[in-house]
């Protein structure tokens, strides 16, 4: 039997930590196929980007339309674009199969530099990413607190004093929003999903709190979406799919290892490598709260 089908747009990262390693690790670990699909070459390790050279926009055309003509894709992940020309190729792609699901992760690790010309380039990247994918994203993945910088420098415009972040992006027409709160502090890490109810004024919204985890992590934010999308392509809907997601993103961080001089890896096949323990999913507190730790119900495969 084929398993679902992942199809995902994203740059290479050598040291594994992120980019189209991580989505093909995190997506076998699932029960997936990763299809991928090239934004953009690297050079990296496991502390950080030093250079990016992008890969040429019809060169993504081809890559993914070949894929895409020969295989029944079920999922679409979005990662590092470095072009609003590959932001608009990609974007034309999404709309050609709009019955796919979308998860848009808003948060590659920048380019240290302090050229302003790439920072100029990184706000037109953002600007192209506002107006052509999020309005196609089933679910959009971003850290809470990159999410309340790009208000605060306006490169995400608000409609009134009132509106949040979130919601700018659920009017831009995003199906979810799931907003991660690593890089807040606290002794939990809150992240929160929030969607569009039936009428304007009703929101759903889920929280979800995880134990902290020492260490200084890379590669979570690509394990949690590249986690969502295997299971949107297993057929689960974004609110189960984000709970499940979660719980795995949240055991791979806690087998994690730190292979070189920089920050710790998830180990995504974590649930090869640890003995069975007692554990279970995350419990539901009142309607609306979810509270975990390490568990179980992760261990490879889909899971509804």
């Amino acid at each position: 039997m084929t398993p679902p089908l992942v199809l995902t747009f994203a740059p290479s990262d050598p040291s594994g930590g992120g980019g189209i390693q991580a989505d093909l690790l995190t997506c076998a670990s699932m029960g997936c196929q990763a299809l991928t699909v090239l934004t953009g070459l690297t050079v990296q390790d496991s502390a950080g980007i030093e250079d990016s050279q992008e890969v040429d926009p019809e060169w993504i055309d081809d890559q993914a339309r070949s894929l895409l003509e020969d295989m029944p894709v079920r999922a679409f992940k979005i990662g590092g674009m470095f072009s609003p020309e590959a932001v608009s190729t990609i974007a034309e792609i999404l709309a050609d199969y709009s019955a796919i699901p979308v998860v848009l992760h808003l948060g590659s690790d920048p380019l240290e530099t302090q050229d302003a010309e790439a920072e100029d380039s990184a706000e037109e990247i953002l600007s192209a990413t506002l107006e052509l994918l999020v309005p196609q994203a089933t679910l959009v993945v971003v850290d809470a607190m990159r999410l309340r910088q790009w208000v605060a420098d306006g490169l995400l415009e608000l409609e009134s004093s009132s509106e949040s972040g979130v919601q700018a992006l659920l009017r831009l027409g995003a199906g979810w929003v799931l907003t991660t709160g690593l890089h807040l502090g606290g002794e939990n890490v809150v992240n929160t999903l929030t969607g569009a109810g039936e009428s304007p004024s009703d929101v759903i919204e889920v929280e979800y709190r995880w134990i902290r985890l020492p260490g200084n992590f890379r590669g979570a934010g690509n394990t949690l979406s590249a986690a969502l999308a295997a299971m949107m392509a297993g057929g689960v809907e974004a609110p189960d799919a984000a709970a499940e997601a979660q719980e795995y993103t949240w055991q791979a961080l806690s087998a994690g290892f730190q292979p070189g001089m920089g920050r710790i890896l998830p180990d995504r096949f974590f649930w090869a490598r640890q003995p069975d323990r007692d554990g279970g999913h995350p419990s539901t507190i009142g309607d609306d709260t979810v509270s975990g730790a390490a568990t179980d119900s992760a261990r490879g495969g889909l899971s509804s």
